[in-house]
């Protein structure tokens, strides 16, 4: 047993520790413990000084929070589960959403801040279901304390998200400051001082400074641009046409490129899925029953039965895997619109043999323009071609997309996307610990906690660890392990899609 593989299981050790924390604090199958923390129902929380947060900061061991946030990846809950046993889609989304309120036109905007906690961000639509993501990393915001952000946390899930799931991450930087409200956000909308300063006359043509043509969208309107009906109303148009130009529009105001826009789409629509189960709507927003909004009214509310925006479906065939497949699929298949389940205007392939997996797939408008607009067009042919040009253009843009707006420490520090563990690496560590999750499914159909089990696998692994190492050191071994702590949690066998 090499000393490289000993130092990833000690860590595996202190990682199982936060697990059966998790474990013993989610008690109730219907609300994720940590909701009231992720949106505080008061509207505010007081945030630590400039000097507290810089020493805190100073000292946070990033690839800590790392080894935690990849550990509760895969730790699916009853109170919110993980699709496909994977939160990465969720926490990608989170990160997204929290940074894609950034708008050039003023430097208003960003995940620095942690804003998407409070009023008004946290009851925008584009933000449904996302109190939930916000409660399942408080476990892991507590056991770091002042040190770690809100803003970094989100941001850092996502990102660890990505690379977890065979994702391109060359780089992540952490120090965002907090804000203690959402006052910050007020001008964003909607609110009074956005209708003084920058009036929107119809929702889904609202014009800059103002950031998204929708008001409590991240950019555009994912059904397409509004168009007036047979009885004057502004209702969305599914045209692909149309929706490019509010595309470039929309990522131009938030200070990005077509290259950098396709590969932003692309790249979020690699993962996951979008949840309209049924018409009946996600439920009261957190401005409206802030104890447990948008508790979803298809049936439980979550799972398959999860109303999120309203469309139906997955974009890949691999929703938790990192490819290009997007854009290969949105290339070589024909699309057409039809009213899914959730009652809104989405997209299916027309010529795919009935039964592949294809014939599963879906798009929005946003997507289907790509290929509309001669500019986005050439982009998605060569993302589709070219693998490696995708995730370049990718990486570069998540960077700037995630680091954007907001205060930034004066101990900002940051750590190497080598840092942050891949599915896809087949390191030592990766076997011990794909073992132990295989332990997982026995423990399932057991009266034992699944989680409980193997934290105690992991445990045990920490413990012989610890002993052979004080045996090398009473013995004066001088062995050296150059590499970083890393957790490599993540295997082939571990994402069940």
């Amino acid at each position: 047993m090499t000393g490289k593989m000993l130092a990833r299981l000690m860590l595996l050790f202190g990682a199982s520790l936060f697990l059966l924390v998790v474990q013993s604090a989610n008690n109730n199958n219907n609300v994720c413990p940590g909701l009231e923390h992720g949106t505080p129902p008061s509207g505010q929380e007081a945030v630590p000084d400039a000097a507290t947060y810089d020493a805190a900061l100073k000292a946070l061991d990033l690839q800590a929070v790392v080894a935690d946030l990849q550990l509760l990846m895969t730790t699916s809950q009853e109170c919110w589960p993980a699709d496909f046993g994977h939160y990465g889609p969720l926490f990608v989304r989170l990160a997204w959403h929290c940074s894609g309120s950034f708008r050039s036109t003023d430097g208003r905007g960003g995940c620095g801040g942690g804003r998407q906690r409070f009023e008004p961000e946290r009851s925008w639509a584009d933000n449904t279901n996302l109190d939930k993501a916000r409660g399942l990393l408080w476990p892991v915001k507590e056991k770091f304390g002042d040190g770690l952000s809100w803003g970094d946390l989100f941001t850092l899930a996502g990102t660890t998200a990505i690379k977890s799931m065979g994702g391109p991450v060359t780089e992540y930087c952490a120090g965002r400051v907090d804000d203690p409200d959402g006052s910050e956000s007020e001008i964003l909308g909607p609110s009074p001082e956005q209708e003084r300063d920058a009036p929107c006359e119809i929702d889904g043509k609202c014009q800059k400074p103002l950031g998204a043509t929708t008001l409590g969208l991240i950019y555009v309107n994912p059904e397409g641009p509004v168009a007036q009906d047979e009885d004057g109303k502004w209702v969305p148009d599914p045209n692909p046409t149309r929706s490019a130009a509010d595309i470039r529009d929309a990522f131009g105001r938030m200070g990005l490129s077509d290259e950098q826009t396709v590969a932003l789409i692309g790249g979020g629509h690699a993962f996951g899925k979008a949840h309209g189960a049924c018409p009946a709507g996600a439920g009261p927003s957190p401005a409206e029953q802030v104890s447990n909004p948008w508790p979803g009214l298809c049936g439980s509310g979550k799972g398959n039965e999860t109303f999120t925006s309203g469309f139906e479906g997955q974009w890949t065939t691999e929703p938790t895997r990192w490819n290009n497949e997007f854009f290969v699929h949105l290339r070589n298949h024909n699309w057409e619109k039809h009213m899914g389940p959730g009652g809104h205007w989405q997209w299916r392939p027309t010529n795919a043999e009935e039964g592949c997996k294809v014939a599963g797939l879906m798009r929005l408008t946003v997507d289907v323009a790509l290929v509309h607009d001669r500019k986005y067009a050439h982009i998605v042919r060569d993302f589709a071609m070219y693998p490696r040009k995708f995730d370049h253009a990718f990486d570069k843009a998540w960077f700037k997309l995630t680091t954007d707006g907001g205060y930034w420490s004066k101990e900002r520090k940051c750590i190497s996307g080598k840092q942050i563990p891949s599915m896809r690496s087949d390191d030592d560590g990766d076997h011990l610990a794909a073992d132990a999750v295989e332990l997982l499914a026995v423990q399932q159909h057991s009266s034992v906690s699944p989680i409980f089990g193997v934290s105690v696998i992991f445990m045990m692994f920490g413990f012989l660890g610890m002993a052979f190492l004080l045996n090398k050191h009473v013995f004066g071994s001088h062995a050296a392990d150059d590499d970083q702590l890393l957790l490599h949690l993540a295997d082939d066998d571990l994402i069940s899609s």
